[in-house]
């Protein structure tokens, strides 16, 4: 088909402008200090490799990492979970306000820890009027499983530096339970 009224026209894509844009230093570079100065500023970095690699960081048991430095403390993001080795067992929010948890831990089997924990709440007072809402304490059967991993610091705005149990966890379960009974030294 022809249209006698069409005149065509060469315009330029903004991809093509781009690119004439781009290579107009190198273009002014060799008519101004010729061929040698372009090769030189074309030639890609040498690379310096290290004469060996890193070794990665070996993973630790997490039970054998608490018996080593007295606990481990993981870390989903929004709680933390610590874990003592006096089998003592405490979790917060990261941040100001949320759940809490505190009770005491054992392990039957490797990277099984069976919690028994009464639930608290931490409420940030300053941003709700000074007032703190009361929330039931209950108590919670919650049973983590805990892969092996790595420690390194992390920081919080409400907790001071600590070293965090890097590795894979799962919490399997977490049930409210009847209060566990408690004995009084008679």
């Amino acid at each position: 088909m022809h249209f006698p009224h069409h005149r065509s026209r060469v315009i330029p894509s903004a991809t093509a402008l781009m690119t004439l844009l781009a290579f107009m230093p190198f273009l002014v570079l060799r008519s101004v200090h010729g061929n040698e100065a372009l090769e030189a500023l074309l030639q890609p970095p040498a690379l310096e490799l290290p004469a060996k690699s890193p070794e990665p960081e070996a993973l630790l048991d997490p039970v054998k990492a608490i018996e080593n430095d007295g606990s481990i403390t993981l870390t989903d993001g929004s709680s933390y979970y610590t874990f003592t080795r006096e089998g003592d067992f405490t979790s917060g929010p990261v941040g100001i306000t949320g759940r809490t948890l505190e009770g005491r831990w054992t392990s039957p089997q490797k990277g099984r820890f069976v919690v028994t924990a009464r639930r608290g709440w931490l409420e940030d007072t300053a941003k709700s009027g000074g007032t703190a809402k009361p929330v039931p304490a209950t108590s919670h059967r919650i049973v983590f499983q805990i892969g092996d991993g790595t420690k390194k610091v992390i920081r919080s705005p409400r907790i001071p530096a600590m070293m965090e149990f890097t590795a894979y966890f799962l919490i399997e379960e977490f049930v409210e339970i009847s209060a566990p009974e408690t004995s009084e030294a008679s």
